[in-house]
């Protein structure tokens, strides 16, 4: 594979990635209505504060589960700025070759007055260098869906726990009613 096909691939790569970010953002976006929903409901539309003792205790747990799972969703969608906060650790990632597509690189790096600067560091890179950079961008979106994922999933069996015990607490409600 020349150089020129490797640039067309990483590239066709790493924007497949990207796409995923915003299919795991959408899912947050989702939960975090859906938990907002529930939590509403159960406190002004159920008013499962009005009941026993055991339904409050129900309620809570869901509202407890609910809030957890909001902060989870929330908490995928805050945006990364540096490739350090998407990375745990150091990975020896952008030695020679600049992250010229990543945003948080560029406006970290170049103040606003320094187009001409970056606009010279990008004229510097060949072909190679450009494939190099797409492929790394691709390996950092990874991670970064990868982190999305594993937070929409935490959020998402939260909800249903939440669901669950609100259910819980609105069949007890009915037969003590």
């Amino acid at each position: 594979m020349d150089t020129a096909e490797r640039l067309r691939t990483y590239v066709g790569l790493a924007e497949s990635t990207r796409r995923w970010v915003a299919v795991m953002d959408t899912k947050a976006g989702f939960l975090s209505a859906l938990n907002g929903a529930l939590l509403t409901f159960m406190w002004i539309g159920a008013r499962l504060a009005d009941v026993v003792a055991a339904v409050k205790w129900l309620a809570f747990g869901a509202s407890l589960c609910s809030l957890m799972a909001l902060f989870a969703a929330l908490w995928i969608i805050i945006p990364r700025q540096t490739t350090s906060a998407v990375m745990s650790r150091r990975t020896g990632l952008h030695g020679e070759i600049k992250p010229v597509s990543f945003y948080g690189y560029v406006a970290t790096q170049y103040a606003g007055a320094d187009f001409q600067k970056f606009e010279a560091v990008v004229t510097a890179l060949d072909e190679g260098d450009f494939a190099r950079e797409a492929l790394e961008q691709h390996f950092i979106v990874s991670r970064i869906v990868e982190a999305k994922s594993e937070w929409v999933t935490i959020s998402g069996r939260l909800t249903l726990a939440s669901a669950v015990l609100a259910g819980a607490a609105l069949l007890l409600k009915t037969l003590y009613a």
